[in-house]
C-alpha cells in the first residue's frame, strides 16, 4: 500500500520540531522572516500568521464602523410631536399651557408672523426619551425638530422655537439660521431672567408666556420685557405698605418725628429707583432650517 501523503498540517507539526520555542512562536505569530513562509496551496497550504496580522490591522476600523452604525440608527430612530394646527402656534405635549398662557401665546405668535414675517412656535413635550431622543440632548433635538418642521422659509430663515422639556428640567430657544450666532446673548437672557425663575417656581404657564414676549421683543428689535411678577407680588406691596404707614404713624405720635421723616425719605428714595427702572417695550412652516443659535436654560 502507497504511504499516506502528509497533509500540510503535517509538515507544519514537522518544522515545529526543528525549531526552537523562539522560532516556532515567530512561525505561528508572524514574528520575524518566518511570517512571509507560505505552504503550497496544493498541500493544503496555511496561511494562518498573515490572517492574524489582517485581523489586527483592520479591527479598529470594524469596531469605529459598528459604532457609527449604532449611532445613526439610534438617531433615524428619533420621533417628532406632529405639527400644530394652522390656528396654533403651539403644541403643548406637556401640558403646561393655561387657557391665559395658549392665548398670549395664540395673539403674540400671530401679530409677529402678520407684521414680521417670522414665525414663533413652543413646543411642549413629557422628555426627551419620550420622543426617542435622549441620545441627543435637548439642543440637538430642538435643531432638529426645527430643521423636521422646517420653521421659518428657505429666503427668510428667521423662524423662532422654544423647546421644554418638562421632564429633564430643562429648556431651549432655537432661532433660524437668518439669526446666526448675534442673537444668542438676547436668547440667554430670556432664558435665565425671563423663562426659568417661573420654571423655578413651578409656574409653566407665566414662564413661556414672558418667554414668547420676550422672543417677540427680540424679533422686532426692541428692549426686553420685564418678567411678570408672581401672584404675591402685589397684596406683598400693599402689606408692606400698610405696616410701614403703621409705624410712621406710631414715630410721629411717640414724639420721634426724626426717625419718622428719615423712614419717609428712605421709602421715597426706594420708589425713585423702583419707578426709574421698571418699564418695557410695548403658517410658518416653509422650509427654514436653524442655524444653532439661541440658549439653553435648566432648573
Amino acid at each position: 500500500m502507497a504511504a499516506k501523503r502528509p497533509s500540510g498540517l503535517d509538515r507544519l507539526e514537522s518544522i515545529r520540531c526543528c525549531l526552537s520555542a523562539d522560532e516556532s512562536e515567530r512561525l505561528l505569530y508572524g514574528r520575524g522572516t518566518l511570517a512571509a513562509h507560505q505552504f503550497d496551496s496544493s498541500l493544503n497550504s496555511i496561511h494562518y500568521p498573515a490572517m492574524v496580522v489582517k485581523v489586527g490591522r483592520f479591527l479598529p476600523a470594524f469596531l469605529t464602523g459598528l459604532a457609527c452604525c449604532v449611532f445613526w440608527q439610534s438617531a433615524l430612530a428619533v420621533k417628532f410631536p406632529e405639527k400644530p394646527p394652522k390656528s396654533d402656534f403651539f403644541v403643548d405635549g406637556a401640558h403646561l399651557l393655561n387657557d391665559d398662557a395658549q392665548k398670549t401665546v395664540n395673539e403674540t405668535a400671530l401679530a409677529l408672523l402678520q407684521q414680521q414675517r417670522i414665525p414663533l412656535f413652543v413646543v411642549t413635550i413629557p422628555s426627551l426619551s419620550s420622543y426617542e431622543g435622549s441620545a441627543l440632548g435637548i439642543e440637538d433635538y430642538a435643531k432638529q425638530l426645527f430643521n423636521h418642521w422646517g420653521v421659518g422659509s428657505e429666503e427668510r430663515n428667521y423662524g423662532m422655537l422654544l423647546l421644554v422639556s418638562v421632564g429633564d428640567r430643562e429648556a431651549r430657544i432655537e432661532l433660524g439660521a437668518g439669526f446666526g450666532r448675534d442673537y444668542d446673548a438676547q436668547a440667554n437672557d430670556i432664558m435665565q431672567s425671563l423663562i426659568i425663575p417661573s420654571f423655578k417656581r413651578g409656574d409653566f404657564s407665566t414662564g413661556i408666556s414672558d418667554g414668547v414676549r420676550g422672543m417677540d421683543a427680540v424679533a422686532r428689535g426692541l428692549q426686553l420685557p420685564k418678567p411678570t411678577a408672581p401672584w404675591w407680588f402685589l397684596p406683598a406691596m400693599i402689606g408692606g405698605a400698610i405696616f410701614l404707614g403703621f409705624v410712621i404713624y406710631n414715630l410721629f405720635k411717640t414724639g420721634r418725628s426724626g426717625w419718622a421723616w428719615a423712614l419717609i425719605a428712605f421709602i421715597a428714595v426706594m420708589l425713585f429707583f423702583i419707578l426709574r427702572n421698571a418699564g418695557g417695550s410695548a403658517g410658518g412652516f416653509g422650509g427654514g432650517s436653524s442655524g444653532g443659535g439661541g440658549a439653553t436654560g435648566s432648573w
